[in-house]
């Protein structure tokens, strides 16, 4: 049974007694193309947004005041499983996968076209290449097993099978787990199961395509063995969510695929809109 319309719908006097989302954003899966239509269902007032990857995450909640924390109908952003945690009320999460070379591969490129990143200055100062940005180990917070270190909550420490575990489990209990590569899919399951207003989004931040060498293939596989198996893990629960599914889901599904070249022709537009204001 799909829950009610209204489980997290904004609602100014809602009690703490009522679940927080928790949208777990793993960089470069797709999150920012759902994160507008999610935004729609609630308030500034009600949003909690987290950039934590790179510093714990009690100080990142104990900064939020508690009062903020108790109205707080939807927390996201790029942070680590355990919000929970530091929330006066129950919370529900959910989360987008994507294959771990795939995922590696689009952050170096975004790496290099965007300027405002930390690193973008010494990749291109020092010509370096996919395999060399691998090979120094520079970024391992998002080159090596970092889904696994996301959803385990152990983003600083040395990472374990006992660590793949918990994480494993963790994504079990996501109310939604989603694959970049089956996007209509885990849209669609999206607004079923969240019961909230998400009805079409428009395709951010794609990045342009890249050749990728074998060898390149072969040092993000050998630092990426963890996030593999919970990748292969993720598209076994992804499936089971399907298996649960009516017969209209399938027609939803073709009609957001229908829709794609909309939403593509949507970014560039606004893409050549902005280079048009260009002096």
């Amino acid at each position: 049974m799909l829950p009610s319309r209204d489980r997290f719908r904004s609602n100014a006097n809602r009690r703490p007694s009522k679940p927080c989302l928790v949208f777990m954003h793993v960089p470069k899966t797709g999150g920012q193309t759902i994160q507008s239509p999610l935004l729609m269902n609630f308030p500034q007032s009600e949003r909690i947004y987290l950039d934590n990857l790179d510093r714990p995450l009690d100080e990142a909640m104990n900064g939020i005041p508690l009062e903020r924390r108790l109205t707080a109908g939807l927390v996201w952003g790029h942070t680590p499983y355990g919000v929970h945690q530091y929330m006066p009320q129950r919370c529900e999460y959910f989360t987008i996968l994507r294959e771990p070379i795939a995922r590696v591969v689009s952050v170096y490129k975004y790496i290099i076209r965007t300027p405002e990143h930390g690193l973008h200055d010494r990749l291109l100062a020092a010509g370096m290449s996919l395999e060399e940005y691998l090979e120094a180990g520079i970024d391992e917070g998002q080159t090596e097993n970092s889904q696994t270190r996301q959803l385990s909550g152990r983003q600083f420490d040395a990472l374990d099978p006992d660590a793949l575990e918990t994480a494993k489990r963790n994504l079990e209990s996501c109310l939604v787990v989603g694959l970049t590569e089956r996007f209509e899919e885990t849209f669609v399951l999206l607004r079923r199961t969240l019961g909230l207003r998400m009805r079409f989004y428009r395709t951010m931040n794609v990045s342009p395509q890249y050749h990728v060498s074998e060898r390149a293939v072969e040092l993000a596989r050998e630092r990426n063995e963890f996030d593999l198996e919970l990748y292969s893990f993720a598209c076994d629960l992804f499936a089971a969510q399907l298996d649960r599914q009516d017969r209209s889901f399938g027609l939803e599904v073709s009609a957001y695929r229908a829709l794609r070249p909309l939403s593509r022709a949507a970014i560039t537009g606004r893409v050549l809109r902005k280079l048009r204001k260009r002096p």
